[in-house]
Parts: structure tokens; sequence; C-alpha cells
């Protein structure tokens, strides 16, 4: 269990009058302990009941994997596999405990930091293959084998950059550039970063120097007490200035992130403050080129988790930036 983060739900209940809660949804369940309560298809094997006690509670048929790996110590429930009901209420498929998720304890912190340079890491490493379905395959291997799960895998080659947000893996040539979208996951948070080549495609190395300056735009405006939706505009009035007014509404920008890919998406006025101890990915986009990083807000600024030296890079409004590979 994560204290900090046990805590943090008990103070929420106490204000709510709740004696005990349940914990279903697998973004909360890693939350608090940091491991998995789905088989990767989202259909919840174990919940936790919170009360005076921690309870786990699952399946004859899960039982005792879940007690041995994904959250051990706690005392145990089982029920018949025929007879696995959803939780009571009250529980967090009708209670949004997102806003307490969005400021990490030290701990998770740490964990982050760690999967991030990891997943950076073998990205770099898993750069195989012939086309991009191969390239997909050898990204996979190289996550699986530091125990990081390819949540998403996109791969577009250099036919597919200009019409496809979200690649698919293909079994189709890369080209002449091509782009690798990797949200790693492990212990229930995810890192999301994007990667990108170019041999001599002037067009994709044009494309990619513009978001670079969408995105530095972002990162300067990321401080504590910013909101999602000054971000926002900052980066709209950054595509405009570029040429570009209304690329914003081709794809999402980015935004908060976590224990989902993005815990919460950043819209025009939303209201959420920044907060020190948050985690930032944004991915300013246009037909040809994206840019994505996993930062943590500390006091200091802006923490790269998911950079890598060994990647060529490029000096962005002061901070290194990935570049384009170029073999």
């Amino acid at each position: 269990m994560n204290p900090a983060h046990l805590e943090r739900l008990r103070a929420w209940m106490e204000e709510r009058g709740f004696p005990r809660f349940f914990v279903a949804r697998p973004e909360n369940f890693a939350w608090l302990t940091g491991g998995a309560n789905t088989l990767g298809m989202g259909e919840a094997v174990a919940y936790l009941e919170v009360g005076e006690e921690v309870v786990l509670h699952t399946s004859r048929i899960e039982h005792p994997r879940m007690a041995e790996e994904e959250a051990p110590g706690l005392a145990v429930r089982v029920h018949p596999w025929t007879a696995f009901l959803p939780p009571p209420a009250p529980n967090d498929l009708e209670h949004d405990l997102t806003p307490l998720r969005l400021v990490l304890s030290p701990k998770a912190q740490e964990d982050f930091l760690r999967l991030g340079r990891e997943a950076a890491e073998e990205v770099l490493l898993g750069l195989g293959g012939e086309d991009q379905a191969q390239l997909a395959g050898a990204l996979a291997e190289a996550l699986w084998g530091r125990g990081i799960r390819p949540l998403l895998l996109l791969v577009a080659g250099e036919e597919r950059l200009f019409r496809h947000r979200h690649p698919l893996p293909k079994d189709r040539p890369l080209g002449r550039a091509f782009m690798a979208v990797v949200c790693a996951e492990r212990g229930g948070l995810v890192a999301n970063l994007t990667r990108m080549a170019a041999f001599g495609h002037k067009e994709v190395e044009g494309r990619y120097r513009e978001v670079l300056e969408v995105e530095r735009v972002a990162l300067e405006r990321s401080r504590p007490g910013a909101t999602l939706g000054e971000v926002f505009a900052a980066l709209e009035e950054a595509y405009a200035r570029l040429g570009h007014p209304g690329a914003w509404e081709e794809h999402h920008q980015g935004g908060v992130g976590g224990y989902r890919s993005r815990e919460v998406l950043a819209l025009p006025g939303h209201p959420l403050a920044l907060r020190v101890g948050m985690a930032l990915a944004w991915n300013p986009s246009l037909p040809g080129a994206k840019v994505e990083d996993t930062f943590l807000l500390r006091e200091g600024g802006l923490e790269n988790l998911t950079e890598d030296s060994r990647w060529p890079q490029v000096v962005v409004g002061g901070r290194a930036r990935p570049d384009l590979w170029r073999g």
C-alpha cells in the first residue's frame, strides 16, 4: 500500500461521512497498491474495501495471485467466480477520485522517474524492424524486458504521418520518416513519450521545429498556480502565430498525467490549477509531426521524466528536447 495515498483517501472519506469505501477502478487500485486488478481487458478481477482495515476482495480464480503479487499483505475475502459481483456502494464507480490522484506522493514520484527513464531508454534500444509493425514489435519486446507494459504503441511511416494522429501499427514500410508513440505503464503509472525520425524529409523537419516551438510555450507556462486553461490559451496562440490557427482542434494537447495516460485533459478555460507534484504531458502536433514527454512539476520547475541523453537533442528555450533521429 502507498501510505500517503491511503491517508488522502481516508481523509476524503471522513469528509463525506463514509465509514467504508470500495475501490474498483484500475487507476485507483494501482494508486493505492501499485498493483493491477485487471488482466488488461478492462474488467476488474478484484476490488478493495477500505474501512478500519483494507480488505482485498477477489474471486477464487485470481486468488492467491492477487494476494501474493498485486496487493500483498492485505486481508483477503475470496468469492466464488460464479458470484463475483460489482462492489457495494459507496464506491469509485459512482464517486470520482481523480482529484485525489493528481498530486503524486514522494514514493510515486520516485517510481515515476524510474519508469520514465527506463521507458525512454528502451524506446531507443527498441528501434528495430523494417516496417511499422516490426518496429512496434521490437518496442514491445524491449519494454516488456524491463517489466514495462506497453499500454499503447502507435507507429506511422512516411506515407501515414500526414494522415493519421493515432496510427495503429500496420505492415507497411517506414520510409524516409516515422513516428513512434509509447504509453508505458508500470505500477499503475503511465509515462508518455513520442519519438520521431527523419532521413532527408524536409517537410517533416520543418513541422517538427514548429511543434517544438508550440511545446516550448506550454512548458514555459507550466508553473505552480497556472491553470490548464491558461496553458491551453498559450498553446492556441502559438499555433496561430506559426500560421496554423485552429490546429489544436485536430488533436488533444495533453494535460495532467499519472495513473492514466491523461488524468485531466487541458481544455479551453479549464480551471484546474497546477500544483507541485503533478505530472504533465503536453503533445502538440501538426500533420507530419508531434512531440511529447512526461514531466514532473517540482518547486524549481519541470523535470523531464522520460529524457534519454543518448537520444539526439536540440535546445529549445534553454531546455533539452528530443531531436529527430537521423540514424
